[in-house]
């Protein structure tokens, strides 16, 4: 039989489970109380924050936060940019609080505050044998009204959390901070140095690390970005090793990781592995190209899109290499071995109504699994997506609050503000116009009965595309195109909108009774697919426990501790990658040509061996970056590693490619690369002379 026992260091587990895992965190090296961990209140836990997309952790009693470079590209380094002042290029560091850049709207910092099951609450009134559209509507309307009690003021934001399909849910209560500045980031060529040539590779040479600080008012509340808003006091905050860590040593990654899929059936992964990766990895690489082709340097689209470019590349060689690990790990083989010895329990051991729910599963995701390529390529257009958004928005508000559909009550109309005022430095409407097109012409070639009729139709699909690129042209013609503009429709009520003769919004009223139509048929599957779902998870539960196997949530948002050892691995014939990178790493790379480009005042600093209290003596220098056991995933940047004194050695922030598609399915050779604790000391202290944040920080040496 396939050895299903948990590796030592899989999983992303929730903090109350650690203590059932002690045994095996005393074997990786904790030398601690397990029961420390447990709580999400306590510190370590209550040091670690979400960015809503990144991790993050507080460093200091003053708010100070240290995440990932890669995590503030957008909101607090291109919305701080231009043409004269790139930041990018030059790297940014306050040297006093005065001096902190403000964020662009919409950037948030999260504590969790509370996680209580609710799975009762969410249930109520729903049987097995509720009919599934039914199912969706009490579910979401019960979500509403557990929302309502818990949001008593616009600083808290409460979030129901699925787990395991829907077997599980759970309420997470947030204190929302929305004054968040800008502290430290490097240049760009310590920031994201090798690019994406490096990205997903190791050795790896690259400083993604960033310094952030949270703002409330003085009474303690959540504002927006105001001068008479003082620094969050953070009671905990995560002090910081200069020692670092060694060969072997115990780490653990506090985050919260975005999402993982290793909870799939056969046909899910055999869909994936055979076509899903392949025509993702089409549309990503289809997508930078462009981006390449329609932005310039000169009218400032290339600085608007740079963002948008960086995730296409993300996950493009994210997708390739997870493409390429299923084959090299034969994933496929090994998978369908242990289905088939589920199947054989479930022969032995379901009952009927259970044996009859995983078949009814299989067909539903079969089904689906033929639409989601048209899925993909449906839409494209930030423009009509936000108008389509805008004009949902003006119906819904004609309805009572709690009626509304999630995602447009007065909860979500801060978070559609910012949406729009985001768009004064992402979005180029010739640009959009360009990407959709393109899109376009891809969704036509599919065949008619995968395709929206009226969506197809009201844009001449059917016909010459020269006839669907006058049509595009005539919404793009709109003058609702700039954030300013747009902000008007979000004030308009639905009569004031449908009096409009503007071509975009008379587009998107033409599609709008087929929107509806969908999105109920996708509510209806989805909620049939979520139920059956949670019945196979809980027969792969028993099947688990039949084999001595324990069973983890995929990542969904929530916080997650994973834990394991800093160690190197061997993932080619006759190649070993060594634990740590080290300073000469960096120079050996430089070829004066981007992304290898160092600034001769680096490279003078690194050969003038000037090491401080950051010298690594197994390497004979300082460490850049560093390899661990620890398993990760995407929302999982700018995470917290931390050594069994609970002190920050480290932030995570990617994988390596030969391993990527543990995120999909874990491998024991899957590896994280995290950035060292001691290469951000020596960085402050000998390149920046940052005293000011060195004063704040507490260092341990």
């Amino acid at each position: 039989m396939t050895n299903f026992h948990l590796n030592a260091d899989e999983g992303m587990w929730e903090p109350y489970e650690l203590p059932k895992l002690e045994t095996e965190l005393k074997k990786s090296g904790f030398t601690k109380d397990v029961a420390n961990l447990s709580n999400l209140f306590e510190h370590p836990m209550s040091a670690i924050v979400s960015l809503g997309g990144c991790s993050a952790a507080f460093i200091s009693p003053e708010g100070l936060i240290a995440t990932n470079y890669h995590c503030i590209e957008s909101s607090f380094l291109q919305y701080n940019s231009s043409s004269n002042e790139n930041l990018f290029e030059t790297g940014f560091l306050a040297r006093s609080k005065d001096e902190e850049k403000r964020s662009a709207p919409g950037a948030r910092v999260y504590i969790t505050t509370e996680s209580t099951e609710i799975t009762n609450q969410v249930l109520i009134g729903i049987t097995d044998d509720t009919e599934s559209l039914k199912r969706s509507k009490l579910i979401e309307n019960n979500k509403k009204r557990i929302i309502k009690q818990c949001e008593t003021s616009e600083e808290i934001e409460c979030r129901v959390r699925t787990f395991f399909s829907g077997e599980v849910y759970k309420l997470e209560k947030l204190f929302k901070i929305k004054d968040v500045r800008l502290v430290y980031a490097p240049p760009a060529y310590v920031g994201e140095y090798g690019g994406e040539v490096d990205n997903w590779m190791y050795p790896r040479h690259t400083g993604d690390f960033a310094l952030l600080r949270a703002y409330v008012g003085k009474d303690g509340s959540s504002n927006e970005f105001s001068k008479e808003n003082i620094p969050y006091s953070s009671n905990s905050f995560l002090e910081i090793s200069a020692k670092g860590v060694r060969d072997g040593d115990f780490v653990m990654v506090l985050g919260y990781p975005g999402r993982t899929n290793r909870l799939l059936t056969f046909n899910e992964i055999q869909y994936d592995l055979n076509i899903g990766f392949q025509e993702s990895i089409k549309f990503l690489n289809q997508g930078i190209k462009l981006i390449d082709k329609n932005t310039s340097q000169k009218d400032g689209t290339k600085l608007k899109y740079r963002g948008r470019k960086s995730g296409f590349e993300n996950y493009y060689k994210k997708i390739s290499g997870q493409k390429n690990g299923a084959k090299n790990f034969e994933l496929l083989k090994t998978e369908k071995s242990k289905w088939d010895e589920f199947l054989s329990f479930v022969k032995k051991n379901a009952s009927d109504k259970e044996a009859d729910y995983l078949e009814e599963l299989l067909a539903l995701i079969n089904k689906t699994l033929k639409e989601d390529l048209a899925r993909r390529y449906y839409g494209n257009s930030s423009l009509i997506a936000t108008a389509q958004r805008l004009y949902r928005n003006a119906a819904e508000r004609e309805k009572p609050d709690q009626k509304r559909k999630q995602g447009y009550q007065n909860r979500d109309q801060e978070r559609l503000s910012n949406s729009i005022k985001r768009l004064d430095y992402s979005f180029d409407s010739n640009v959009d116009k360009a990407i959709f097109l393109n899109r376009l012409e891809s969704y036509k070639s599919l065949s008619k009965d995968l395709r929206r009729p009226v969506f197809s139709q009201k844009l001449n699909l059917d016909q010459e595309f020269e006839k669907t690129k006058i049509k595009v042209e005539e919404i793009y013609s709109s003058r609702f195109i700039t954030s300013v503009d747009i902000l008007q429709l979000k004030d308009m009520n639905l009569k004031q909108m449908n009096a409009l003769n503007d071509p975009l919004i008379i587009f998107v009223r033409s599609i709008y009774k087929e929107s509806l139509e969908y999105e109920k048929m996708y509510e209806e599957r989805a909620a049939r697919r979520q139920f059956l779902k949670s019945n196979f998870i809980k027969l792969l539960r028993k099947y688990y426990k039949s084999i001595n196997k324990e069973i983890y949530a995929d990542a969904n948002g929530t916080l997650r501790a994973t834990y394991g050892n800093v160690l190197g691995v061997s993932v080619k014939d006759g190649a070993f990658y060594e634990p740590f990178t080290t300073l000469e790493g960096i120079t050996e790379k430089h070829t004066g040509v981007n992304p290898f480009n160092v600034k001769k005042s680096l490279l003078d600093k690194i050969a003038a061996r000037d090491y401080g209290d950051y010298f690594f003596s197994p390497v004979s220098s300082v460490p850049v970056n560093f390899l661990s056991t620890l398993d990760i995933t995407n929302g999982n940047s700018g995470s917290a590693t931390i050594n069994s004194n609970f002190e920050l050695v480290g932030l995570a922030f990617d994988g390596m490619i030969e391993t990527i598609i543990a995120d999909y399915k874990y491998i024991p050779q899957a590896r994280t690369i995290s950035v060292d604790s001691r290469y951000l000391l020596w960085t402050l202290d000998k390149v920046e002379n940052a005293n000011n944040i060195l004063d704040e920080l507490t260092i341990i040496y």
